[in-house]
């Protein structure tokens, strides 16, 4: 019985803590917004370019991601190889658990359902996840290093960005990536993900992905009637993932929104407009996401 009440307890707390930060930080930022500005702001939206950022969404970036993903288990051993459409179900399936629960919960439905129904091992399901981190903030860093080149925004952030991601991609492309002998199950699947290269072609989506992101931002920016130029595109988006770095809220919830907001502010956006886009913005990801996400989790599994 203590043993059962203890797991409970392990399984209940964090998402209680989760949720208690999202609610202190809706309070919070409450407190300190004007929301009468806030909802004129809303209010005088253009929801033209908010369809059009939701169908980017669903379709370019939600399609870079999974091949993505994809392509880094392209050479794993398996019982039966996941289609695309598999690893569709479960990319929608973690995006709305992570959502709906704290501490990026979704990222083991990943690893359970293709190592369950596909026969794919847990430990190189699990070095594939970690690289794909890597390769996201890669991806991010070259991306924004390209757009510091042109004028509008602080370039300072965008260059030790575009700096650190070309740095990685120069240490990966001189590292043999040969698996080490005597290594763990989980490095030695890190480093066969690396002696197969299949990072390259990650990386190649993951930049279509982080573009596709990009026209996000644009078109959520336009919808607030924020006229910004590139430069400041790439700072929000910076802005946005190093706010959810760590998983603190369920759906980041407040976090997200905290780093679009300091981002445009420092570019002398009024308040009012950047909380406007930050919400917009968010609620272009994790609308959909959530709503398909329960969908695939509730379908079964042939």
């Amino acid at each position: 019985m203590r043993a059962s009440h203890a797991a409970w307890v392990r399984r209940f707390m964090p998402r209680a803590a989760g949720w208690t930060l999202a609610a202190v930080v809706l309070v919070v930022a409450a407190q300190r917004v004007d929301l009468a500005a806030l909802a004129a702001t809303l209010r005088r939206a253009r929801w033209a370019p908010v369809a059009l950022a939701l169908l980017c969404n669903l379709t370019a970036n939600t399609v870079a991601r999974v091949r993505r993903w994809e392509a880094l288990l392209e050479q794993m051993p398996h019982r039966r190889r996941a289609t695309f459409f598999d690893l569709l179900r479960l990319f929608y399936a973690s995006v709305a658990l992570n959502n709906l629960l704290p501490a990026k919960a979704g990222e083991a439905i990943r690893v359970v359902r293709l190592h369950r129904h596909r026969g794919y091992p847990p430990g190189a399901l699990i070095a594939a996840q970690l690289a794909e981190k890597g390769i996201e903030a890669i991806s991010l860093g070259l991306i924004c290093g390209a757009l510091a080149l042109l004028p509008g925004a602080n370039r300072a952030p965008l260059l030790l960005a575009g700096s650190l991601g070309a740095a990685a991609v120069l240490v990966l492309a001189l590292l043999r990536g040969r698996p080490v002998s005597g290594a763990g199950k989980f490095l030695g699947a890190l480093c066969a993900l690396h002696a197969q290269r299949s990072w390259v072609r990650s990386l190649g989506w993951a930049l279509v992905s982080d573009l596709a992101d990009l026209l996000l931002v644009a078109l959520c920016l336009r919808a607030l009637g924020i006229d910004a130029p590139p430069p400041v595109w790439a700072l929000v988006l910076l802005g946005v993932n190093f706010a959810i770095l760590l998983p603190t809220t369920p759906g980041q919830i407040g976090v997200l929104e905290a780093g679009a907001v300091l981002a445009l502010t420092s570019c002398g956006i009024a308040a009012a407009p950047a909380a406007g886009f930050a919400i917009v913005y968010h609620a272009v990801h994790l609308v959909p996401s959530t709503a398909l996400g329960l969908l695939a989790v509730s379908l079964p599994w042939k």
